[in-house]
This record gives C-alpha cells, sequence and structure tokens, in this order.
C-alpha cells in the first residue's frame, strides 16, 4: 500500500508538471507578433475600440481613465457607450484628446437585450414592450447604427425578427472567457501573472454561433459585425469595492474594429463621426483579434468587370469575376473563403485569389497558424471580414 501511494503520488507530481509545461508552451505560442508595415496605397483605416463603460454607468474608470488608456493602447478612436445615458456627450467628453478621437453612443436596455447606438447624437430609449422597432427605426432616421450587443452572450439578443436593425457584435471580450472551461480558465489564472499577453489572446475563439447568426440573417439582407470590448475595468466585490480587472488598456489591445472609410479624417469631431459612422453602417470594417498582431495591411476585394468592390458592397453577378484577400502577416496564416457561412476555398499564405463562382453572401476569415511543442500546429482566428453580397 505504500508504495501505491508513493507511485500515486509521483504520477500526479508528473502529471502535474506536465499540464504546467503544456501550459507555458501554449501561452508561448499565443505571444503577440509585430506587424509588417502596410502597404501605403491602401484606402484610409482606422482601428477603434467600440463599447465602453465608464462611471457615468457601470464602468469602474472615468472618461480621463479611459482616454488615457487609449492613448497608451493606441487605437484611433474610442466609443463610449454607457447604458441608457447620453451625458458624456452632454459634459463636452466627445472629441479629439490629444488625437484620439473619442465618440459617445449608447447602449440602450431593451426588451430584447441590449442594443448599441453610435452616432445617434442623444438619449434614445424603447417606448414600452412593443417599441423596438420603433427605436431602431429612431436610431436610423437620425444617422446612427443599431448593433445587438453579446448577442450569444450571458445576455443574450432575443428578437431576430426586428428586420430593420443594422448588425451584431461578433466578438465581445466581456463574453469570450465564459464559455471556457473550468481547467482553461485555471490554467489562464495561473499564467496571467507571467505571461498576460498569451493569456488573453488564448480565451478568444471563432464565435461559431454568433456568425451562424450572422449569416443566417445576411442572407436576406445586408448586416454589419463588428468586434466590441464591453469593457468595464470593474469586477464587483462588495459594498462599494471592486476589482479593476480587466484594463481598459489591455482590453484595448485585444480586440478592434478595423474602419475603412475611404477618405481621410478630417480632425473635426462631428465630420468625423459621420464618416466613422457610415463606412460601419455599411459594413466597411472588419474585426481584428489585435492581441496577435495589428491588421491595417488586411484587404478583402471583388473585382466584377470594370469595378473593384470591398466589404459592405452589394454587386450584379457576372462571369469572370473575382475575389482577392490579401493578409499581411508576420508569420504562417491560413485564409479562408465562405459562401452563405460555408467554406468555399482556403489557403496557407498570405493572399487568396478565387473567381466567383456564383451568387452568394462571401466573406472571409484569417487564422494564425501557431505550434506547440506538445500540441502541434494550432489555427487561432484573427481577422473576420465584413460580407460582399453577390446578387
Amino acid at each position: 500500500m505504500p508504495k501505491l501511494r508513493k507511485s500515486l503520488k509521483i504520477l500526479a507530481a508528473a502529471g502535474f508538471l506536465l499540464w504546467l509545461a503544456d501550459g507555458f508552451l501554449l501561452m508561448r505560442s499565443e505571444s503577440p507578433r509585430s506587424a509588417p508595415a502596410p502597404d501605403p496605397g491602401l484606402s484610409p483605416r482606422y482601428s477603434g475600440a467600440i463599447h465602453i463603460h465608464s462611471t457615468y454607468s457601470d464602468g469602474g474608470g472615468t472618461v480621463a481613465d479611459i482616454v488615457r488608456a487609449g492613448q497608451n493602447a493606441g487605437p484611433d478612436f474610442l466609443v463610449l457607450t454607457d447604458h441608457d445615458t447620453m451625458q458624456p456627450l452632454l459634459d463636452g467628453h466627445q472629441g479629439y484628446h490629444d488625437g484620439l478621437l473619442l465618440l459617445v453612443g449608447e447602449e440602450v436596455n431593451t426588451s430584447a437585450g441590449h442594443l448599441l447606438a453610435l452616432g445617434v447624437g442623444r438619449d434614445v430609449d424603447q417606448d414600452g414592450p412593443l417599441g423596438l422597432p420603433a427605436l431602431v427605426e429612431e436610431i436610423s432616421e437620425s444617422g446612427g447604427v443599431s448593433i445587438a450587443a453579446h448577442p450569444t452572450g450571458r445576455r443574450p439578443w432575443t428578437d431576430w425578427t426586428v428586420e430593420d436593425m443594422d448588425g451584431l457584435e461578433l466578438l465581445n471580450g466581456n463574453s469570450e472567457w465564459r464559455d471556457d472551461g473550468v481547467l482553461e480558465l485555471l490554467r489562464a489564472l495561473v499564467f496571467l501573472p507571467f505571461m498576460p499577453d498569451g493569456v488573453f489572446n488564448s480565451l478568444v475563439d471563432r464565435p461559431d454561433e454568433a456568425i451562424r447568426l450572422w449569416m443566417h440573417r445576411a442572407r436576406r439582407q445586408p448586416v454589419t459585425v463588428i468586434g466590441s470590448l464591453d469593457a468595464h475595468e470593474r469586477i464587483p466585490l462588495w459594498g462599494d469595492r471592486h476589482l479593476s480587472f480587466p484594463t481598459y488598456e489591455r482590453l484595448f489591445g485585444l480586440i478592434r474594429t478595423y474602419v475603412i472609410t475611404g477618405t481621410e479624417l478630417t480632425g473635426e469631431v462631428g465630420v468625423d463621426e459621420e464618416i466613422l459612422v457610415n463606412a460601419i453602417h455599411r459594413g466597411s470594417c472588419y474585426v481584428v483579434l489585435e492581441g496577435y498582431e495589428p491588421a491595417y495591411g488586411f484587404s478583402f476585394e471583388l473585382t466584377m468587370g470594370p469595378e473593384t468592390k470591398s466589404m459592405g458592397s452589394s454587386v450584379a453577378f457576372q462571369d469572370g469575376g473575382r475575389l482577392h484577400v490579401t493578409a499581411p502577416s508576420s508569420g504562417p496564416v491560413r485564409i479562408r473563403l465562405y459562401r452563405n457561412g460555408v467554406p468555399l476555398i482556403e489557403t496557407e499564405g498570405h493572399e487568396l485569389f478565387v473567381e466567383v463562382p456564383g451568387r452568394g453572401v462571401y466573406h472571409t476569415e484569417v487564422y494564425q497558424l501557431r505550434s506547440t511543442l506538445l500540441r502541434g500546429e494550432r489555427q487561432r482566428i484573427w481577422i473576420i471580414s465584413n460580407a460582399i453580397r453577390v446578387e
């Protein structure tokens, strides 16, 4: 019996050490890459950290804290979306802060879930249990964009019959860790103090269910998808006490939405808000797991006849049309092209050309190829484009 107990202890210790070694190698494989310089000929684009909460609602930091974090993390713009209030706008916080553009939107509590209202310029809310379509229409008529927040998260969106809603969040930084298993979360806690970049990257996976919902809707009408943070920098403890985690700065460097504006921003707040919101509305944007690598050089375009169109476009089908994906990276990647949500073709490399086989909703996903000694090669989601519709 003593020998058996000793053997079990040795096996347990060996298993624990193997688990630690596997975790270390995994987190190291999740570390960031440095991005190559983008092609200067690409259309102007700006990276944004969207869906942020401050002390105006349930966030842990002031607007000044958020601006400071944004200046350290490096996005081109931030979108503040406190719950059911536009008071930050009334208090004069929207604007440029030493080159960083802060826009003020709102996260509206509705009967179907939480709805981001961007670019409206005033407070909006749902009038009664049947008022959701009217709310969405009001946002649209005000020149804004309505986006279902965390549609598959802890408080999922429940009413997909609202036809005029503009889009949904594919990635939500506050939801990504919630579907991970106990061992994954335990591993994250163990390595968080030593390898935080790898830990946060490891918790983000391909949002299968959100993509399925997007494609189901996109086959009927254009739908914009974005990557969001739902950043609070606040975990409630007891009373008024809270833990300031994860930090704004950390999340601002994890998930971003890149907006292709087609024109340079002007430095005028009202004009630039309209440029960015209009581009998001038409789907001229893409989602990036920024924690792996910035993606200013990504492009997804369709050449049909004499015209070349980018994400968010709808084009009539002609024979001979070609789709072109470019995904520069400092390491190996896999590009996968989808038609109506079904994989069509993939390639390992930084560029893909394919002839358009027919009508459909096309989008592309780019995966970074990461290797570990114990797990071999793994593909990890890096970029998700918006769609090009061929009708």
